[in-house]
């Protein structure tokens, strides 16, 4: 099943069992999206009671589809681990296994380098909650600017600790320059939500 249709419950009793998957990838990814729906419900909340759309109306769309972007992505995570560990277990002398094993190492990179990307939308989207909603809503827009920021830094964990498994160095090193510019960008805007909750609230 799905992991966004199980009860939340069942989520954790499984990411604190010994079983591999769901590990920090898909928790990422599910922190990432409960910081998407954040940004969906304070762009909501400031929509007028009346149905007159509000300053941050054009986010909901935006921060629904990241949020389900988000799900399918923890899933994602989950499916490409367990391809690895398929290829963990193959014999030394099995024909195939130097290629399968990369492209499951690859497949189990892309997937927490998508998280970060799509992570990194929604603290753009929080940015924007923070810069336009009305105050009440400042700390949810907030809470959702530092949840991403820790999908961000959670999913980078789970591309680096891949990199060192790929013989193709090229691709190593793209991997690497693509998770250090999202995350350059990400320190960036949580330095923003930083000072605008500070000045709000400090």
């Amino acid at each position: 099943m799905p992991i966004a249709q199980q009860p939340i419950s069942n989520f954790l009793v499984q990411l604190a069992s010994r079983s591999p998957t769901p590990g920090g990838g898909s928790a990422s990814a599910l922190i990432g999206a409960v910081a998407a729906a954040l940004c969906g419900m304070v762009a909501r909340l400031n929509d007028k009671k009346s149905g007159e759309a509000g300053p941050l109306h054009e986010l909901i769309d935006k921060a629904d589809t990241l949020r389900k972007e988000l799900e399918i992505l923890a899933d994602q995570d989950v499916i490409a681990f367990n391809e690895l560990m398929v290829c963990w277990k193959l014999p030394d002398d099995a024909p195939d296994r130097d290629a399968r094993m990369e492209t499951a190492t690859a497949h189990a990179t892309e997937a927490p380098l998508a998280i970060m990307r799509t992570a990194l939308n929604v603290m753009r989207l929080a940015v924007e909650g923070l810069e336009e909603s009305k105050k009440n809503c400042i700390s949810d827009a907030g809470v959702a600017g530092f949840a991403a920021h820790a999908c961000v830094e959670g999913a980078r964990l789970n591309v680096m600790i891949n990199l060192p498994g790929l013989s193709n160095v090229e691709k190593a090193a793209e991997f690497r320059e693509r998770a250090k510019l999202i995350r350059a960008e990400a320190s960036q805007l949580a330095e923003r939500i930083d000072k605008r909750v500070g000045e709000l609230y400090d």
